[in-house]
């Protein structure tokens, strides 16, 4: 009975503990894939506000650089979805290539990148025009992930099956490297100074550090399971690694590469979005149905919200307007 008793007392402590002071309005976006929802959570109250139907396999999105659509890529579906974030609906549908899997925005917001999964390729979309204006072949097999340099010049792209990662260089739109890495490549991020790349090496259970000024890795740092999504905290002090097998989350201190905490989760964590303010990451469980809500700067979860089956994608978006 005492160890019941203590249970119940420390889950009461672990979901009613306060999210640190912040700018009121912002909302998380949450994918749920076998539903084909999308959830949508008030920072504020970390209650989810609508569930909102948002087509079959509703998997990656990202926030454009206008900060007020949210573009939704549903697996197996030429086109994605355009989310406003201030009336909260669906306003248009675009096609973004053969088979988009996930994308990334040029700093101005007038392009966007879409890695073509069994296509092997990233097509390029005019944002304003809403129209395929190129296509890039990058030399690698089954693209998973983009991210793009902070400047906007090159673009790396995960390959889950060739081991490597693509270097291109986007004014020219031709790849300039192929960084050979590990099994199953999903997870990687770009420093803010754009001096290093993070590469989550999958089934050789590490993550490599790649010099981008060279374009060779410079460390191979050991984990305690096979890595999935890697972000780096908004100031560039921490890079949070996802273990979907050990159900936890590796913290790790930067530049320095040391383990500073390993944080239990729920069934398979999946993606990462942190606050603009840094203060807090939000973490998909996507066998378990929830999100788990970190403190960003502690390494400790502090909630977990309930949402739909097969929790994927997160995002965190700015307050609509009041006027």
């Amino acid at each position: 009975m005492r160890n019941i008793t203590l249970s119940l007392v420390i889950s009461s402590l672990f979901l009613s503990a306060p999210a640190p002071a912040h700018a009121a309005g912002e909302r998380i976006l949450v994918t749920n894939t076998r539903d084909g929802t999308l959830s949508v959570i008030s920072r504020d109250t970390h209650e989810v506000i609508t569930t909102i139907p948002a087509g079959r396999k509703a998997n990656r999105l990202a926030l454009a650089p206008d900060e007020r659509h949210a573009y939704v890529i549903n697996d197996g579906s030429a086109f994605v979805r355009v989310f406003d974030t201030h009336t909260l609906k669906f306003v248009r549908r675009v096609r973004a290539g053969r088979d988009p899997y996930n994308l990334a925005f040029s700093p101005d917001g007038a392009r966007a990148y879409f890695v073509n999964t069994y296509s092997d390729n990233v097509t390029i979309l005019d944002v304003a025009a809403r129209k395929v204006i190129g296509l890039i072949k990058h030399g690698g097999n089954n693209p998973v992930n983009i991210k793009l340099s902070p400047d906007g010049r090159r673009a790396f792209v995960a390959n889950e099956l060739s081991e490597d990662v693509s270097v291109v260089d986007l004014e020219t739109r031709m790849p300039v490297k192929q960084i050979d890495a590990g099994h199953y490549i999903e997870g990687i991020d770009v420093t803010r100074d754009g001096k290093r790349l993070y590469v989550m090496n999958g089934e050789r259970n590490s993550y490599s550090v790649v010099d981008l000024d060279t374009l060779e890795i410079i460390r191979t740092i050991k984990l305690s399971g096979e890595p999935h999504d890697a972000l780096i905290t908004p100031d560039g002090k921490f890079l949070y690694v996802t273990l979907p097998h050990k159900n936890r989350v590796s913290v790790f201190s930067l530049p320095a590469q040391k383990r500073v905490a390993s944080v239990k989760q729920g069934i398979r964590p999946d993606l990462i979005a942190f606050t603009p303010d840094g203060a807090l990451a939000y973490v998909t469980n996507r066998d378990s149905k929830e999100v788990f809500v970190m403190d960003a700067k502690t390494h400790r979860n502090i909630r977990k919200i309930r949402v739909g089956n097969g929790a994927h994608g997160v995002l965190v978006v700015p307050p609509a307007p009041t006027n």
